[in-house]
């Protein structure tokens, strides 16, 4: 089963989730970065994300997101590997903190953070990762970029 995207239909930043089973974790990190107009899970309906956009698969939605894109923040190994495929990108093997940048038509950056479904990041890293990804969009207070680590 496809599991849709939601968010911003116009995103500068991708977040790659392939599991979304951690999705209220990282709806309240978005909401604390002020992506995320509240910390829901589960229900998204009336949910707004401003400049991003969470999926599942990169490869199902590049074609209509790859003109906005300016950033990816891939969650685990599996979001690394599927978003570099879809960049054609040769990078680093993934680890979280890792950071490629694709130069093909334009600048895309790719940014690793570890699995949502690991306990191993806490909320600050979870916040940093969100910020650098935030920055490397070039989201700012207006569109959704609060740069969380900044504002905590």
């Amino acid at each position: 089963m496809t599991v849709p995207a939601y968010g911003d239909m116009f995103p500068k930043l991708l977040l790659v989730d392939p599991s979304r089973t951690a999705e209220p974790r990282l709806l309240r990190a978005l909401h604390l970065a002020g992506i995320a107009t509240a910390p829901v899970g589960g229900d998204i309906t009336g949910l707004k994300l401003f400049g991003a956009c969470v999926v599942a698969d990169p490869a199902e939605e590049w074609d209509q997101l790859r003109p906005w894109v300016r950033a990816v923040l891939a969650f685990g190994a599996d979001a690394w590997n599927s978003t570099l495929a879809v960049l054609s990108v040769d990078g680093p093997r993934f680890a979280p903190g890792a950071s490629v940048t694709s130069t093909g038509d334009r600048t895309i950056t790719v940014l690793g953070c570890t699995d949502l479904r690991d306990d191993a990041p806490t909320d600050s890293m979870l916040a940093d990762a969100l910020s650098s990804a935030q920055d490397a969009a070039g989201l700012s207070w207006g569109c959704g970029g609060s740069s969380a680590a900044r504002f905590r």
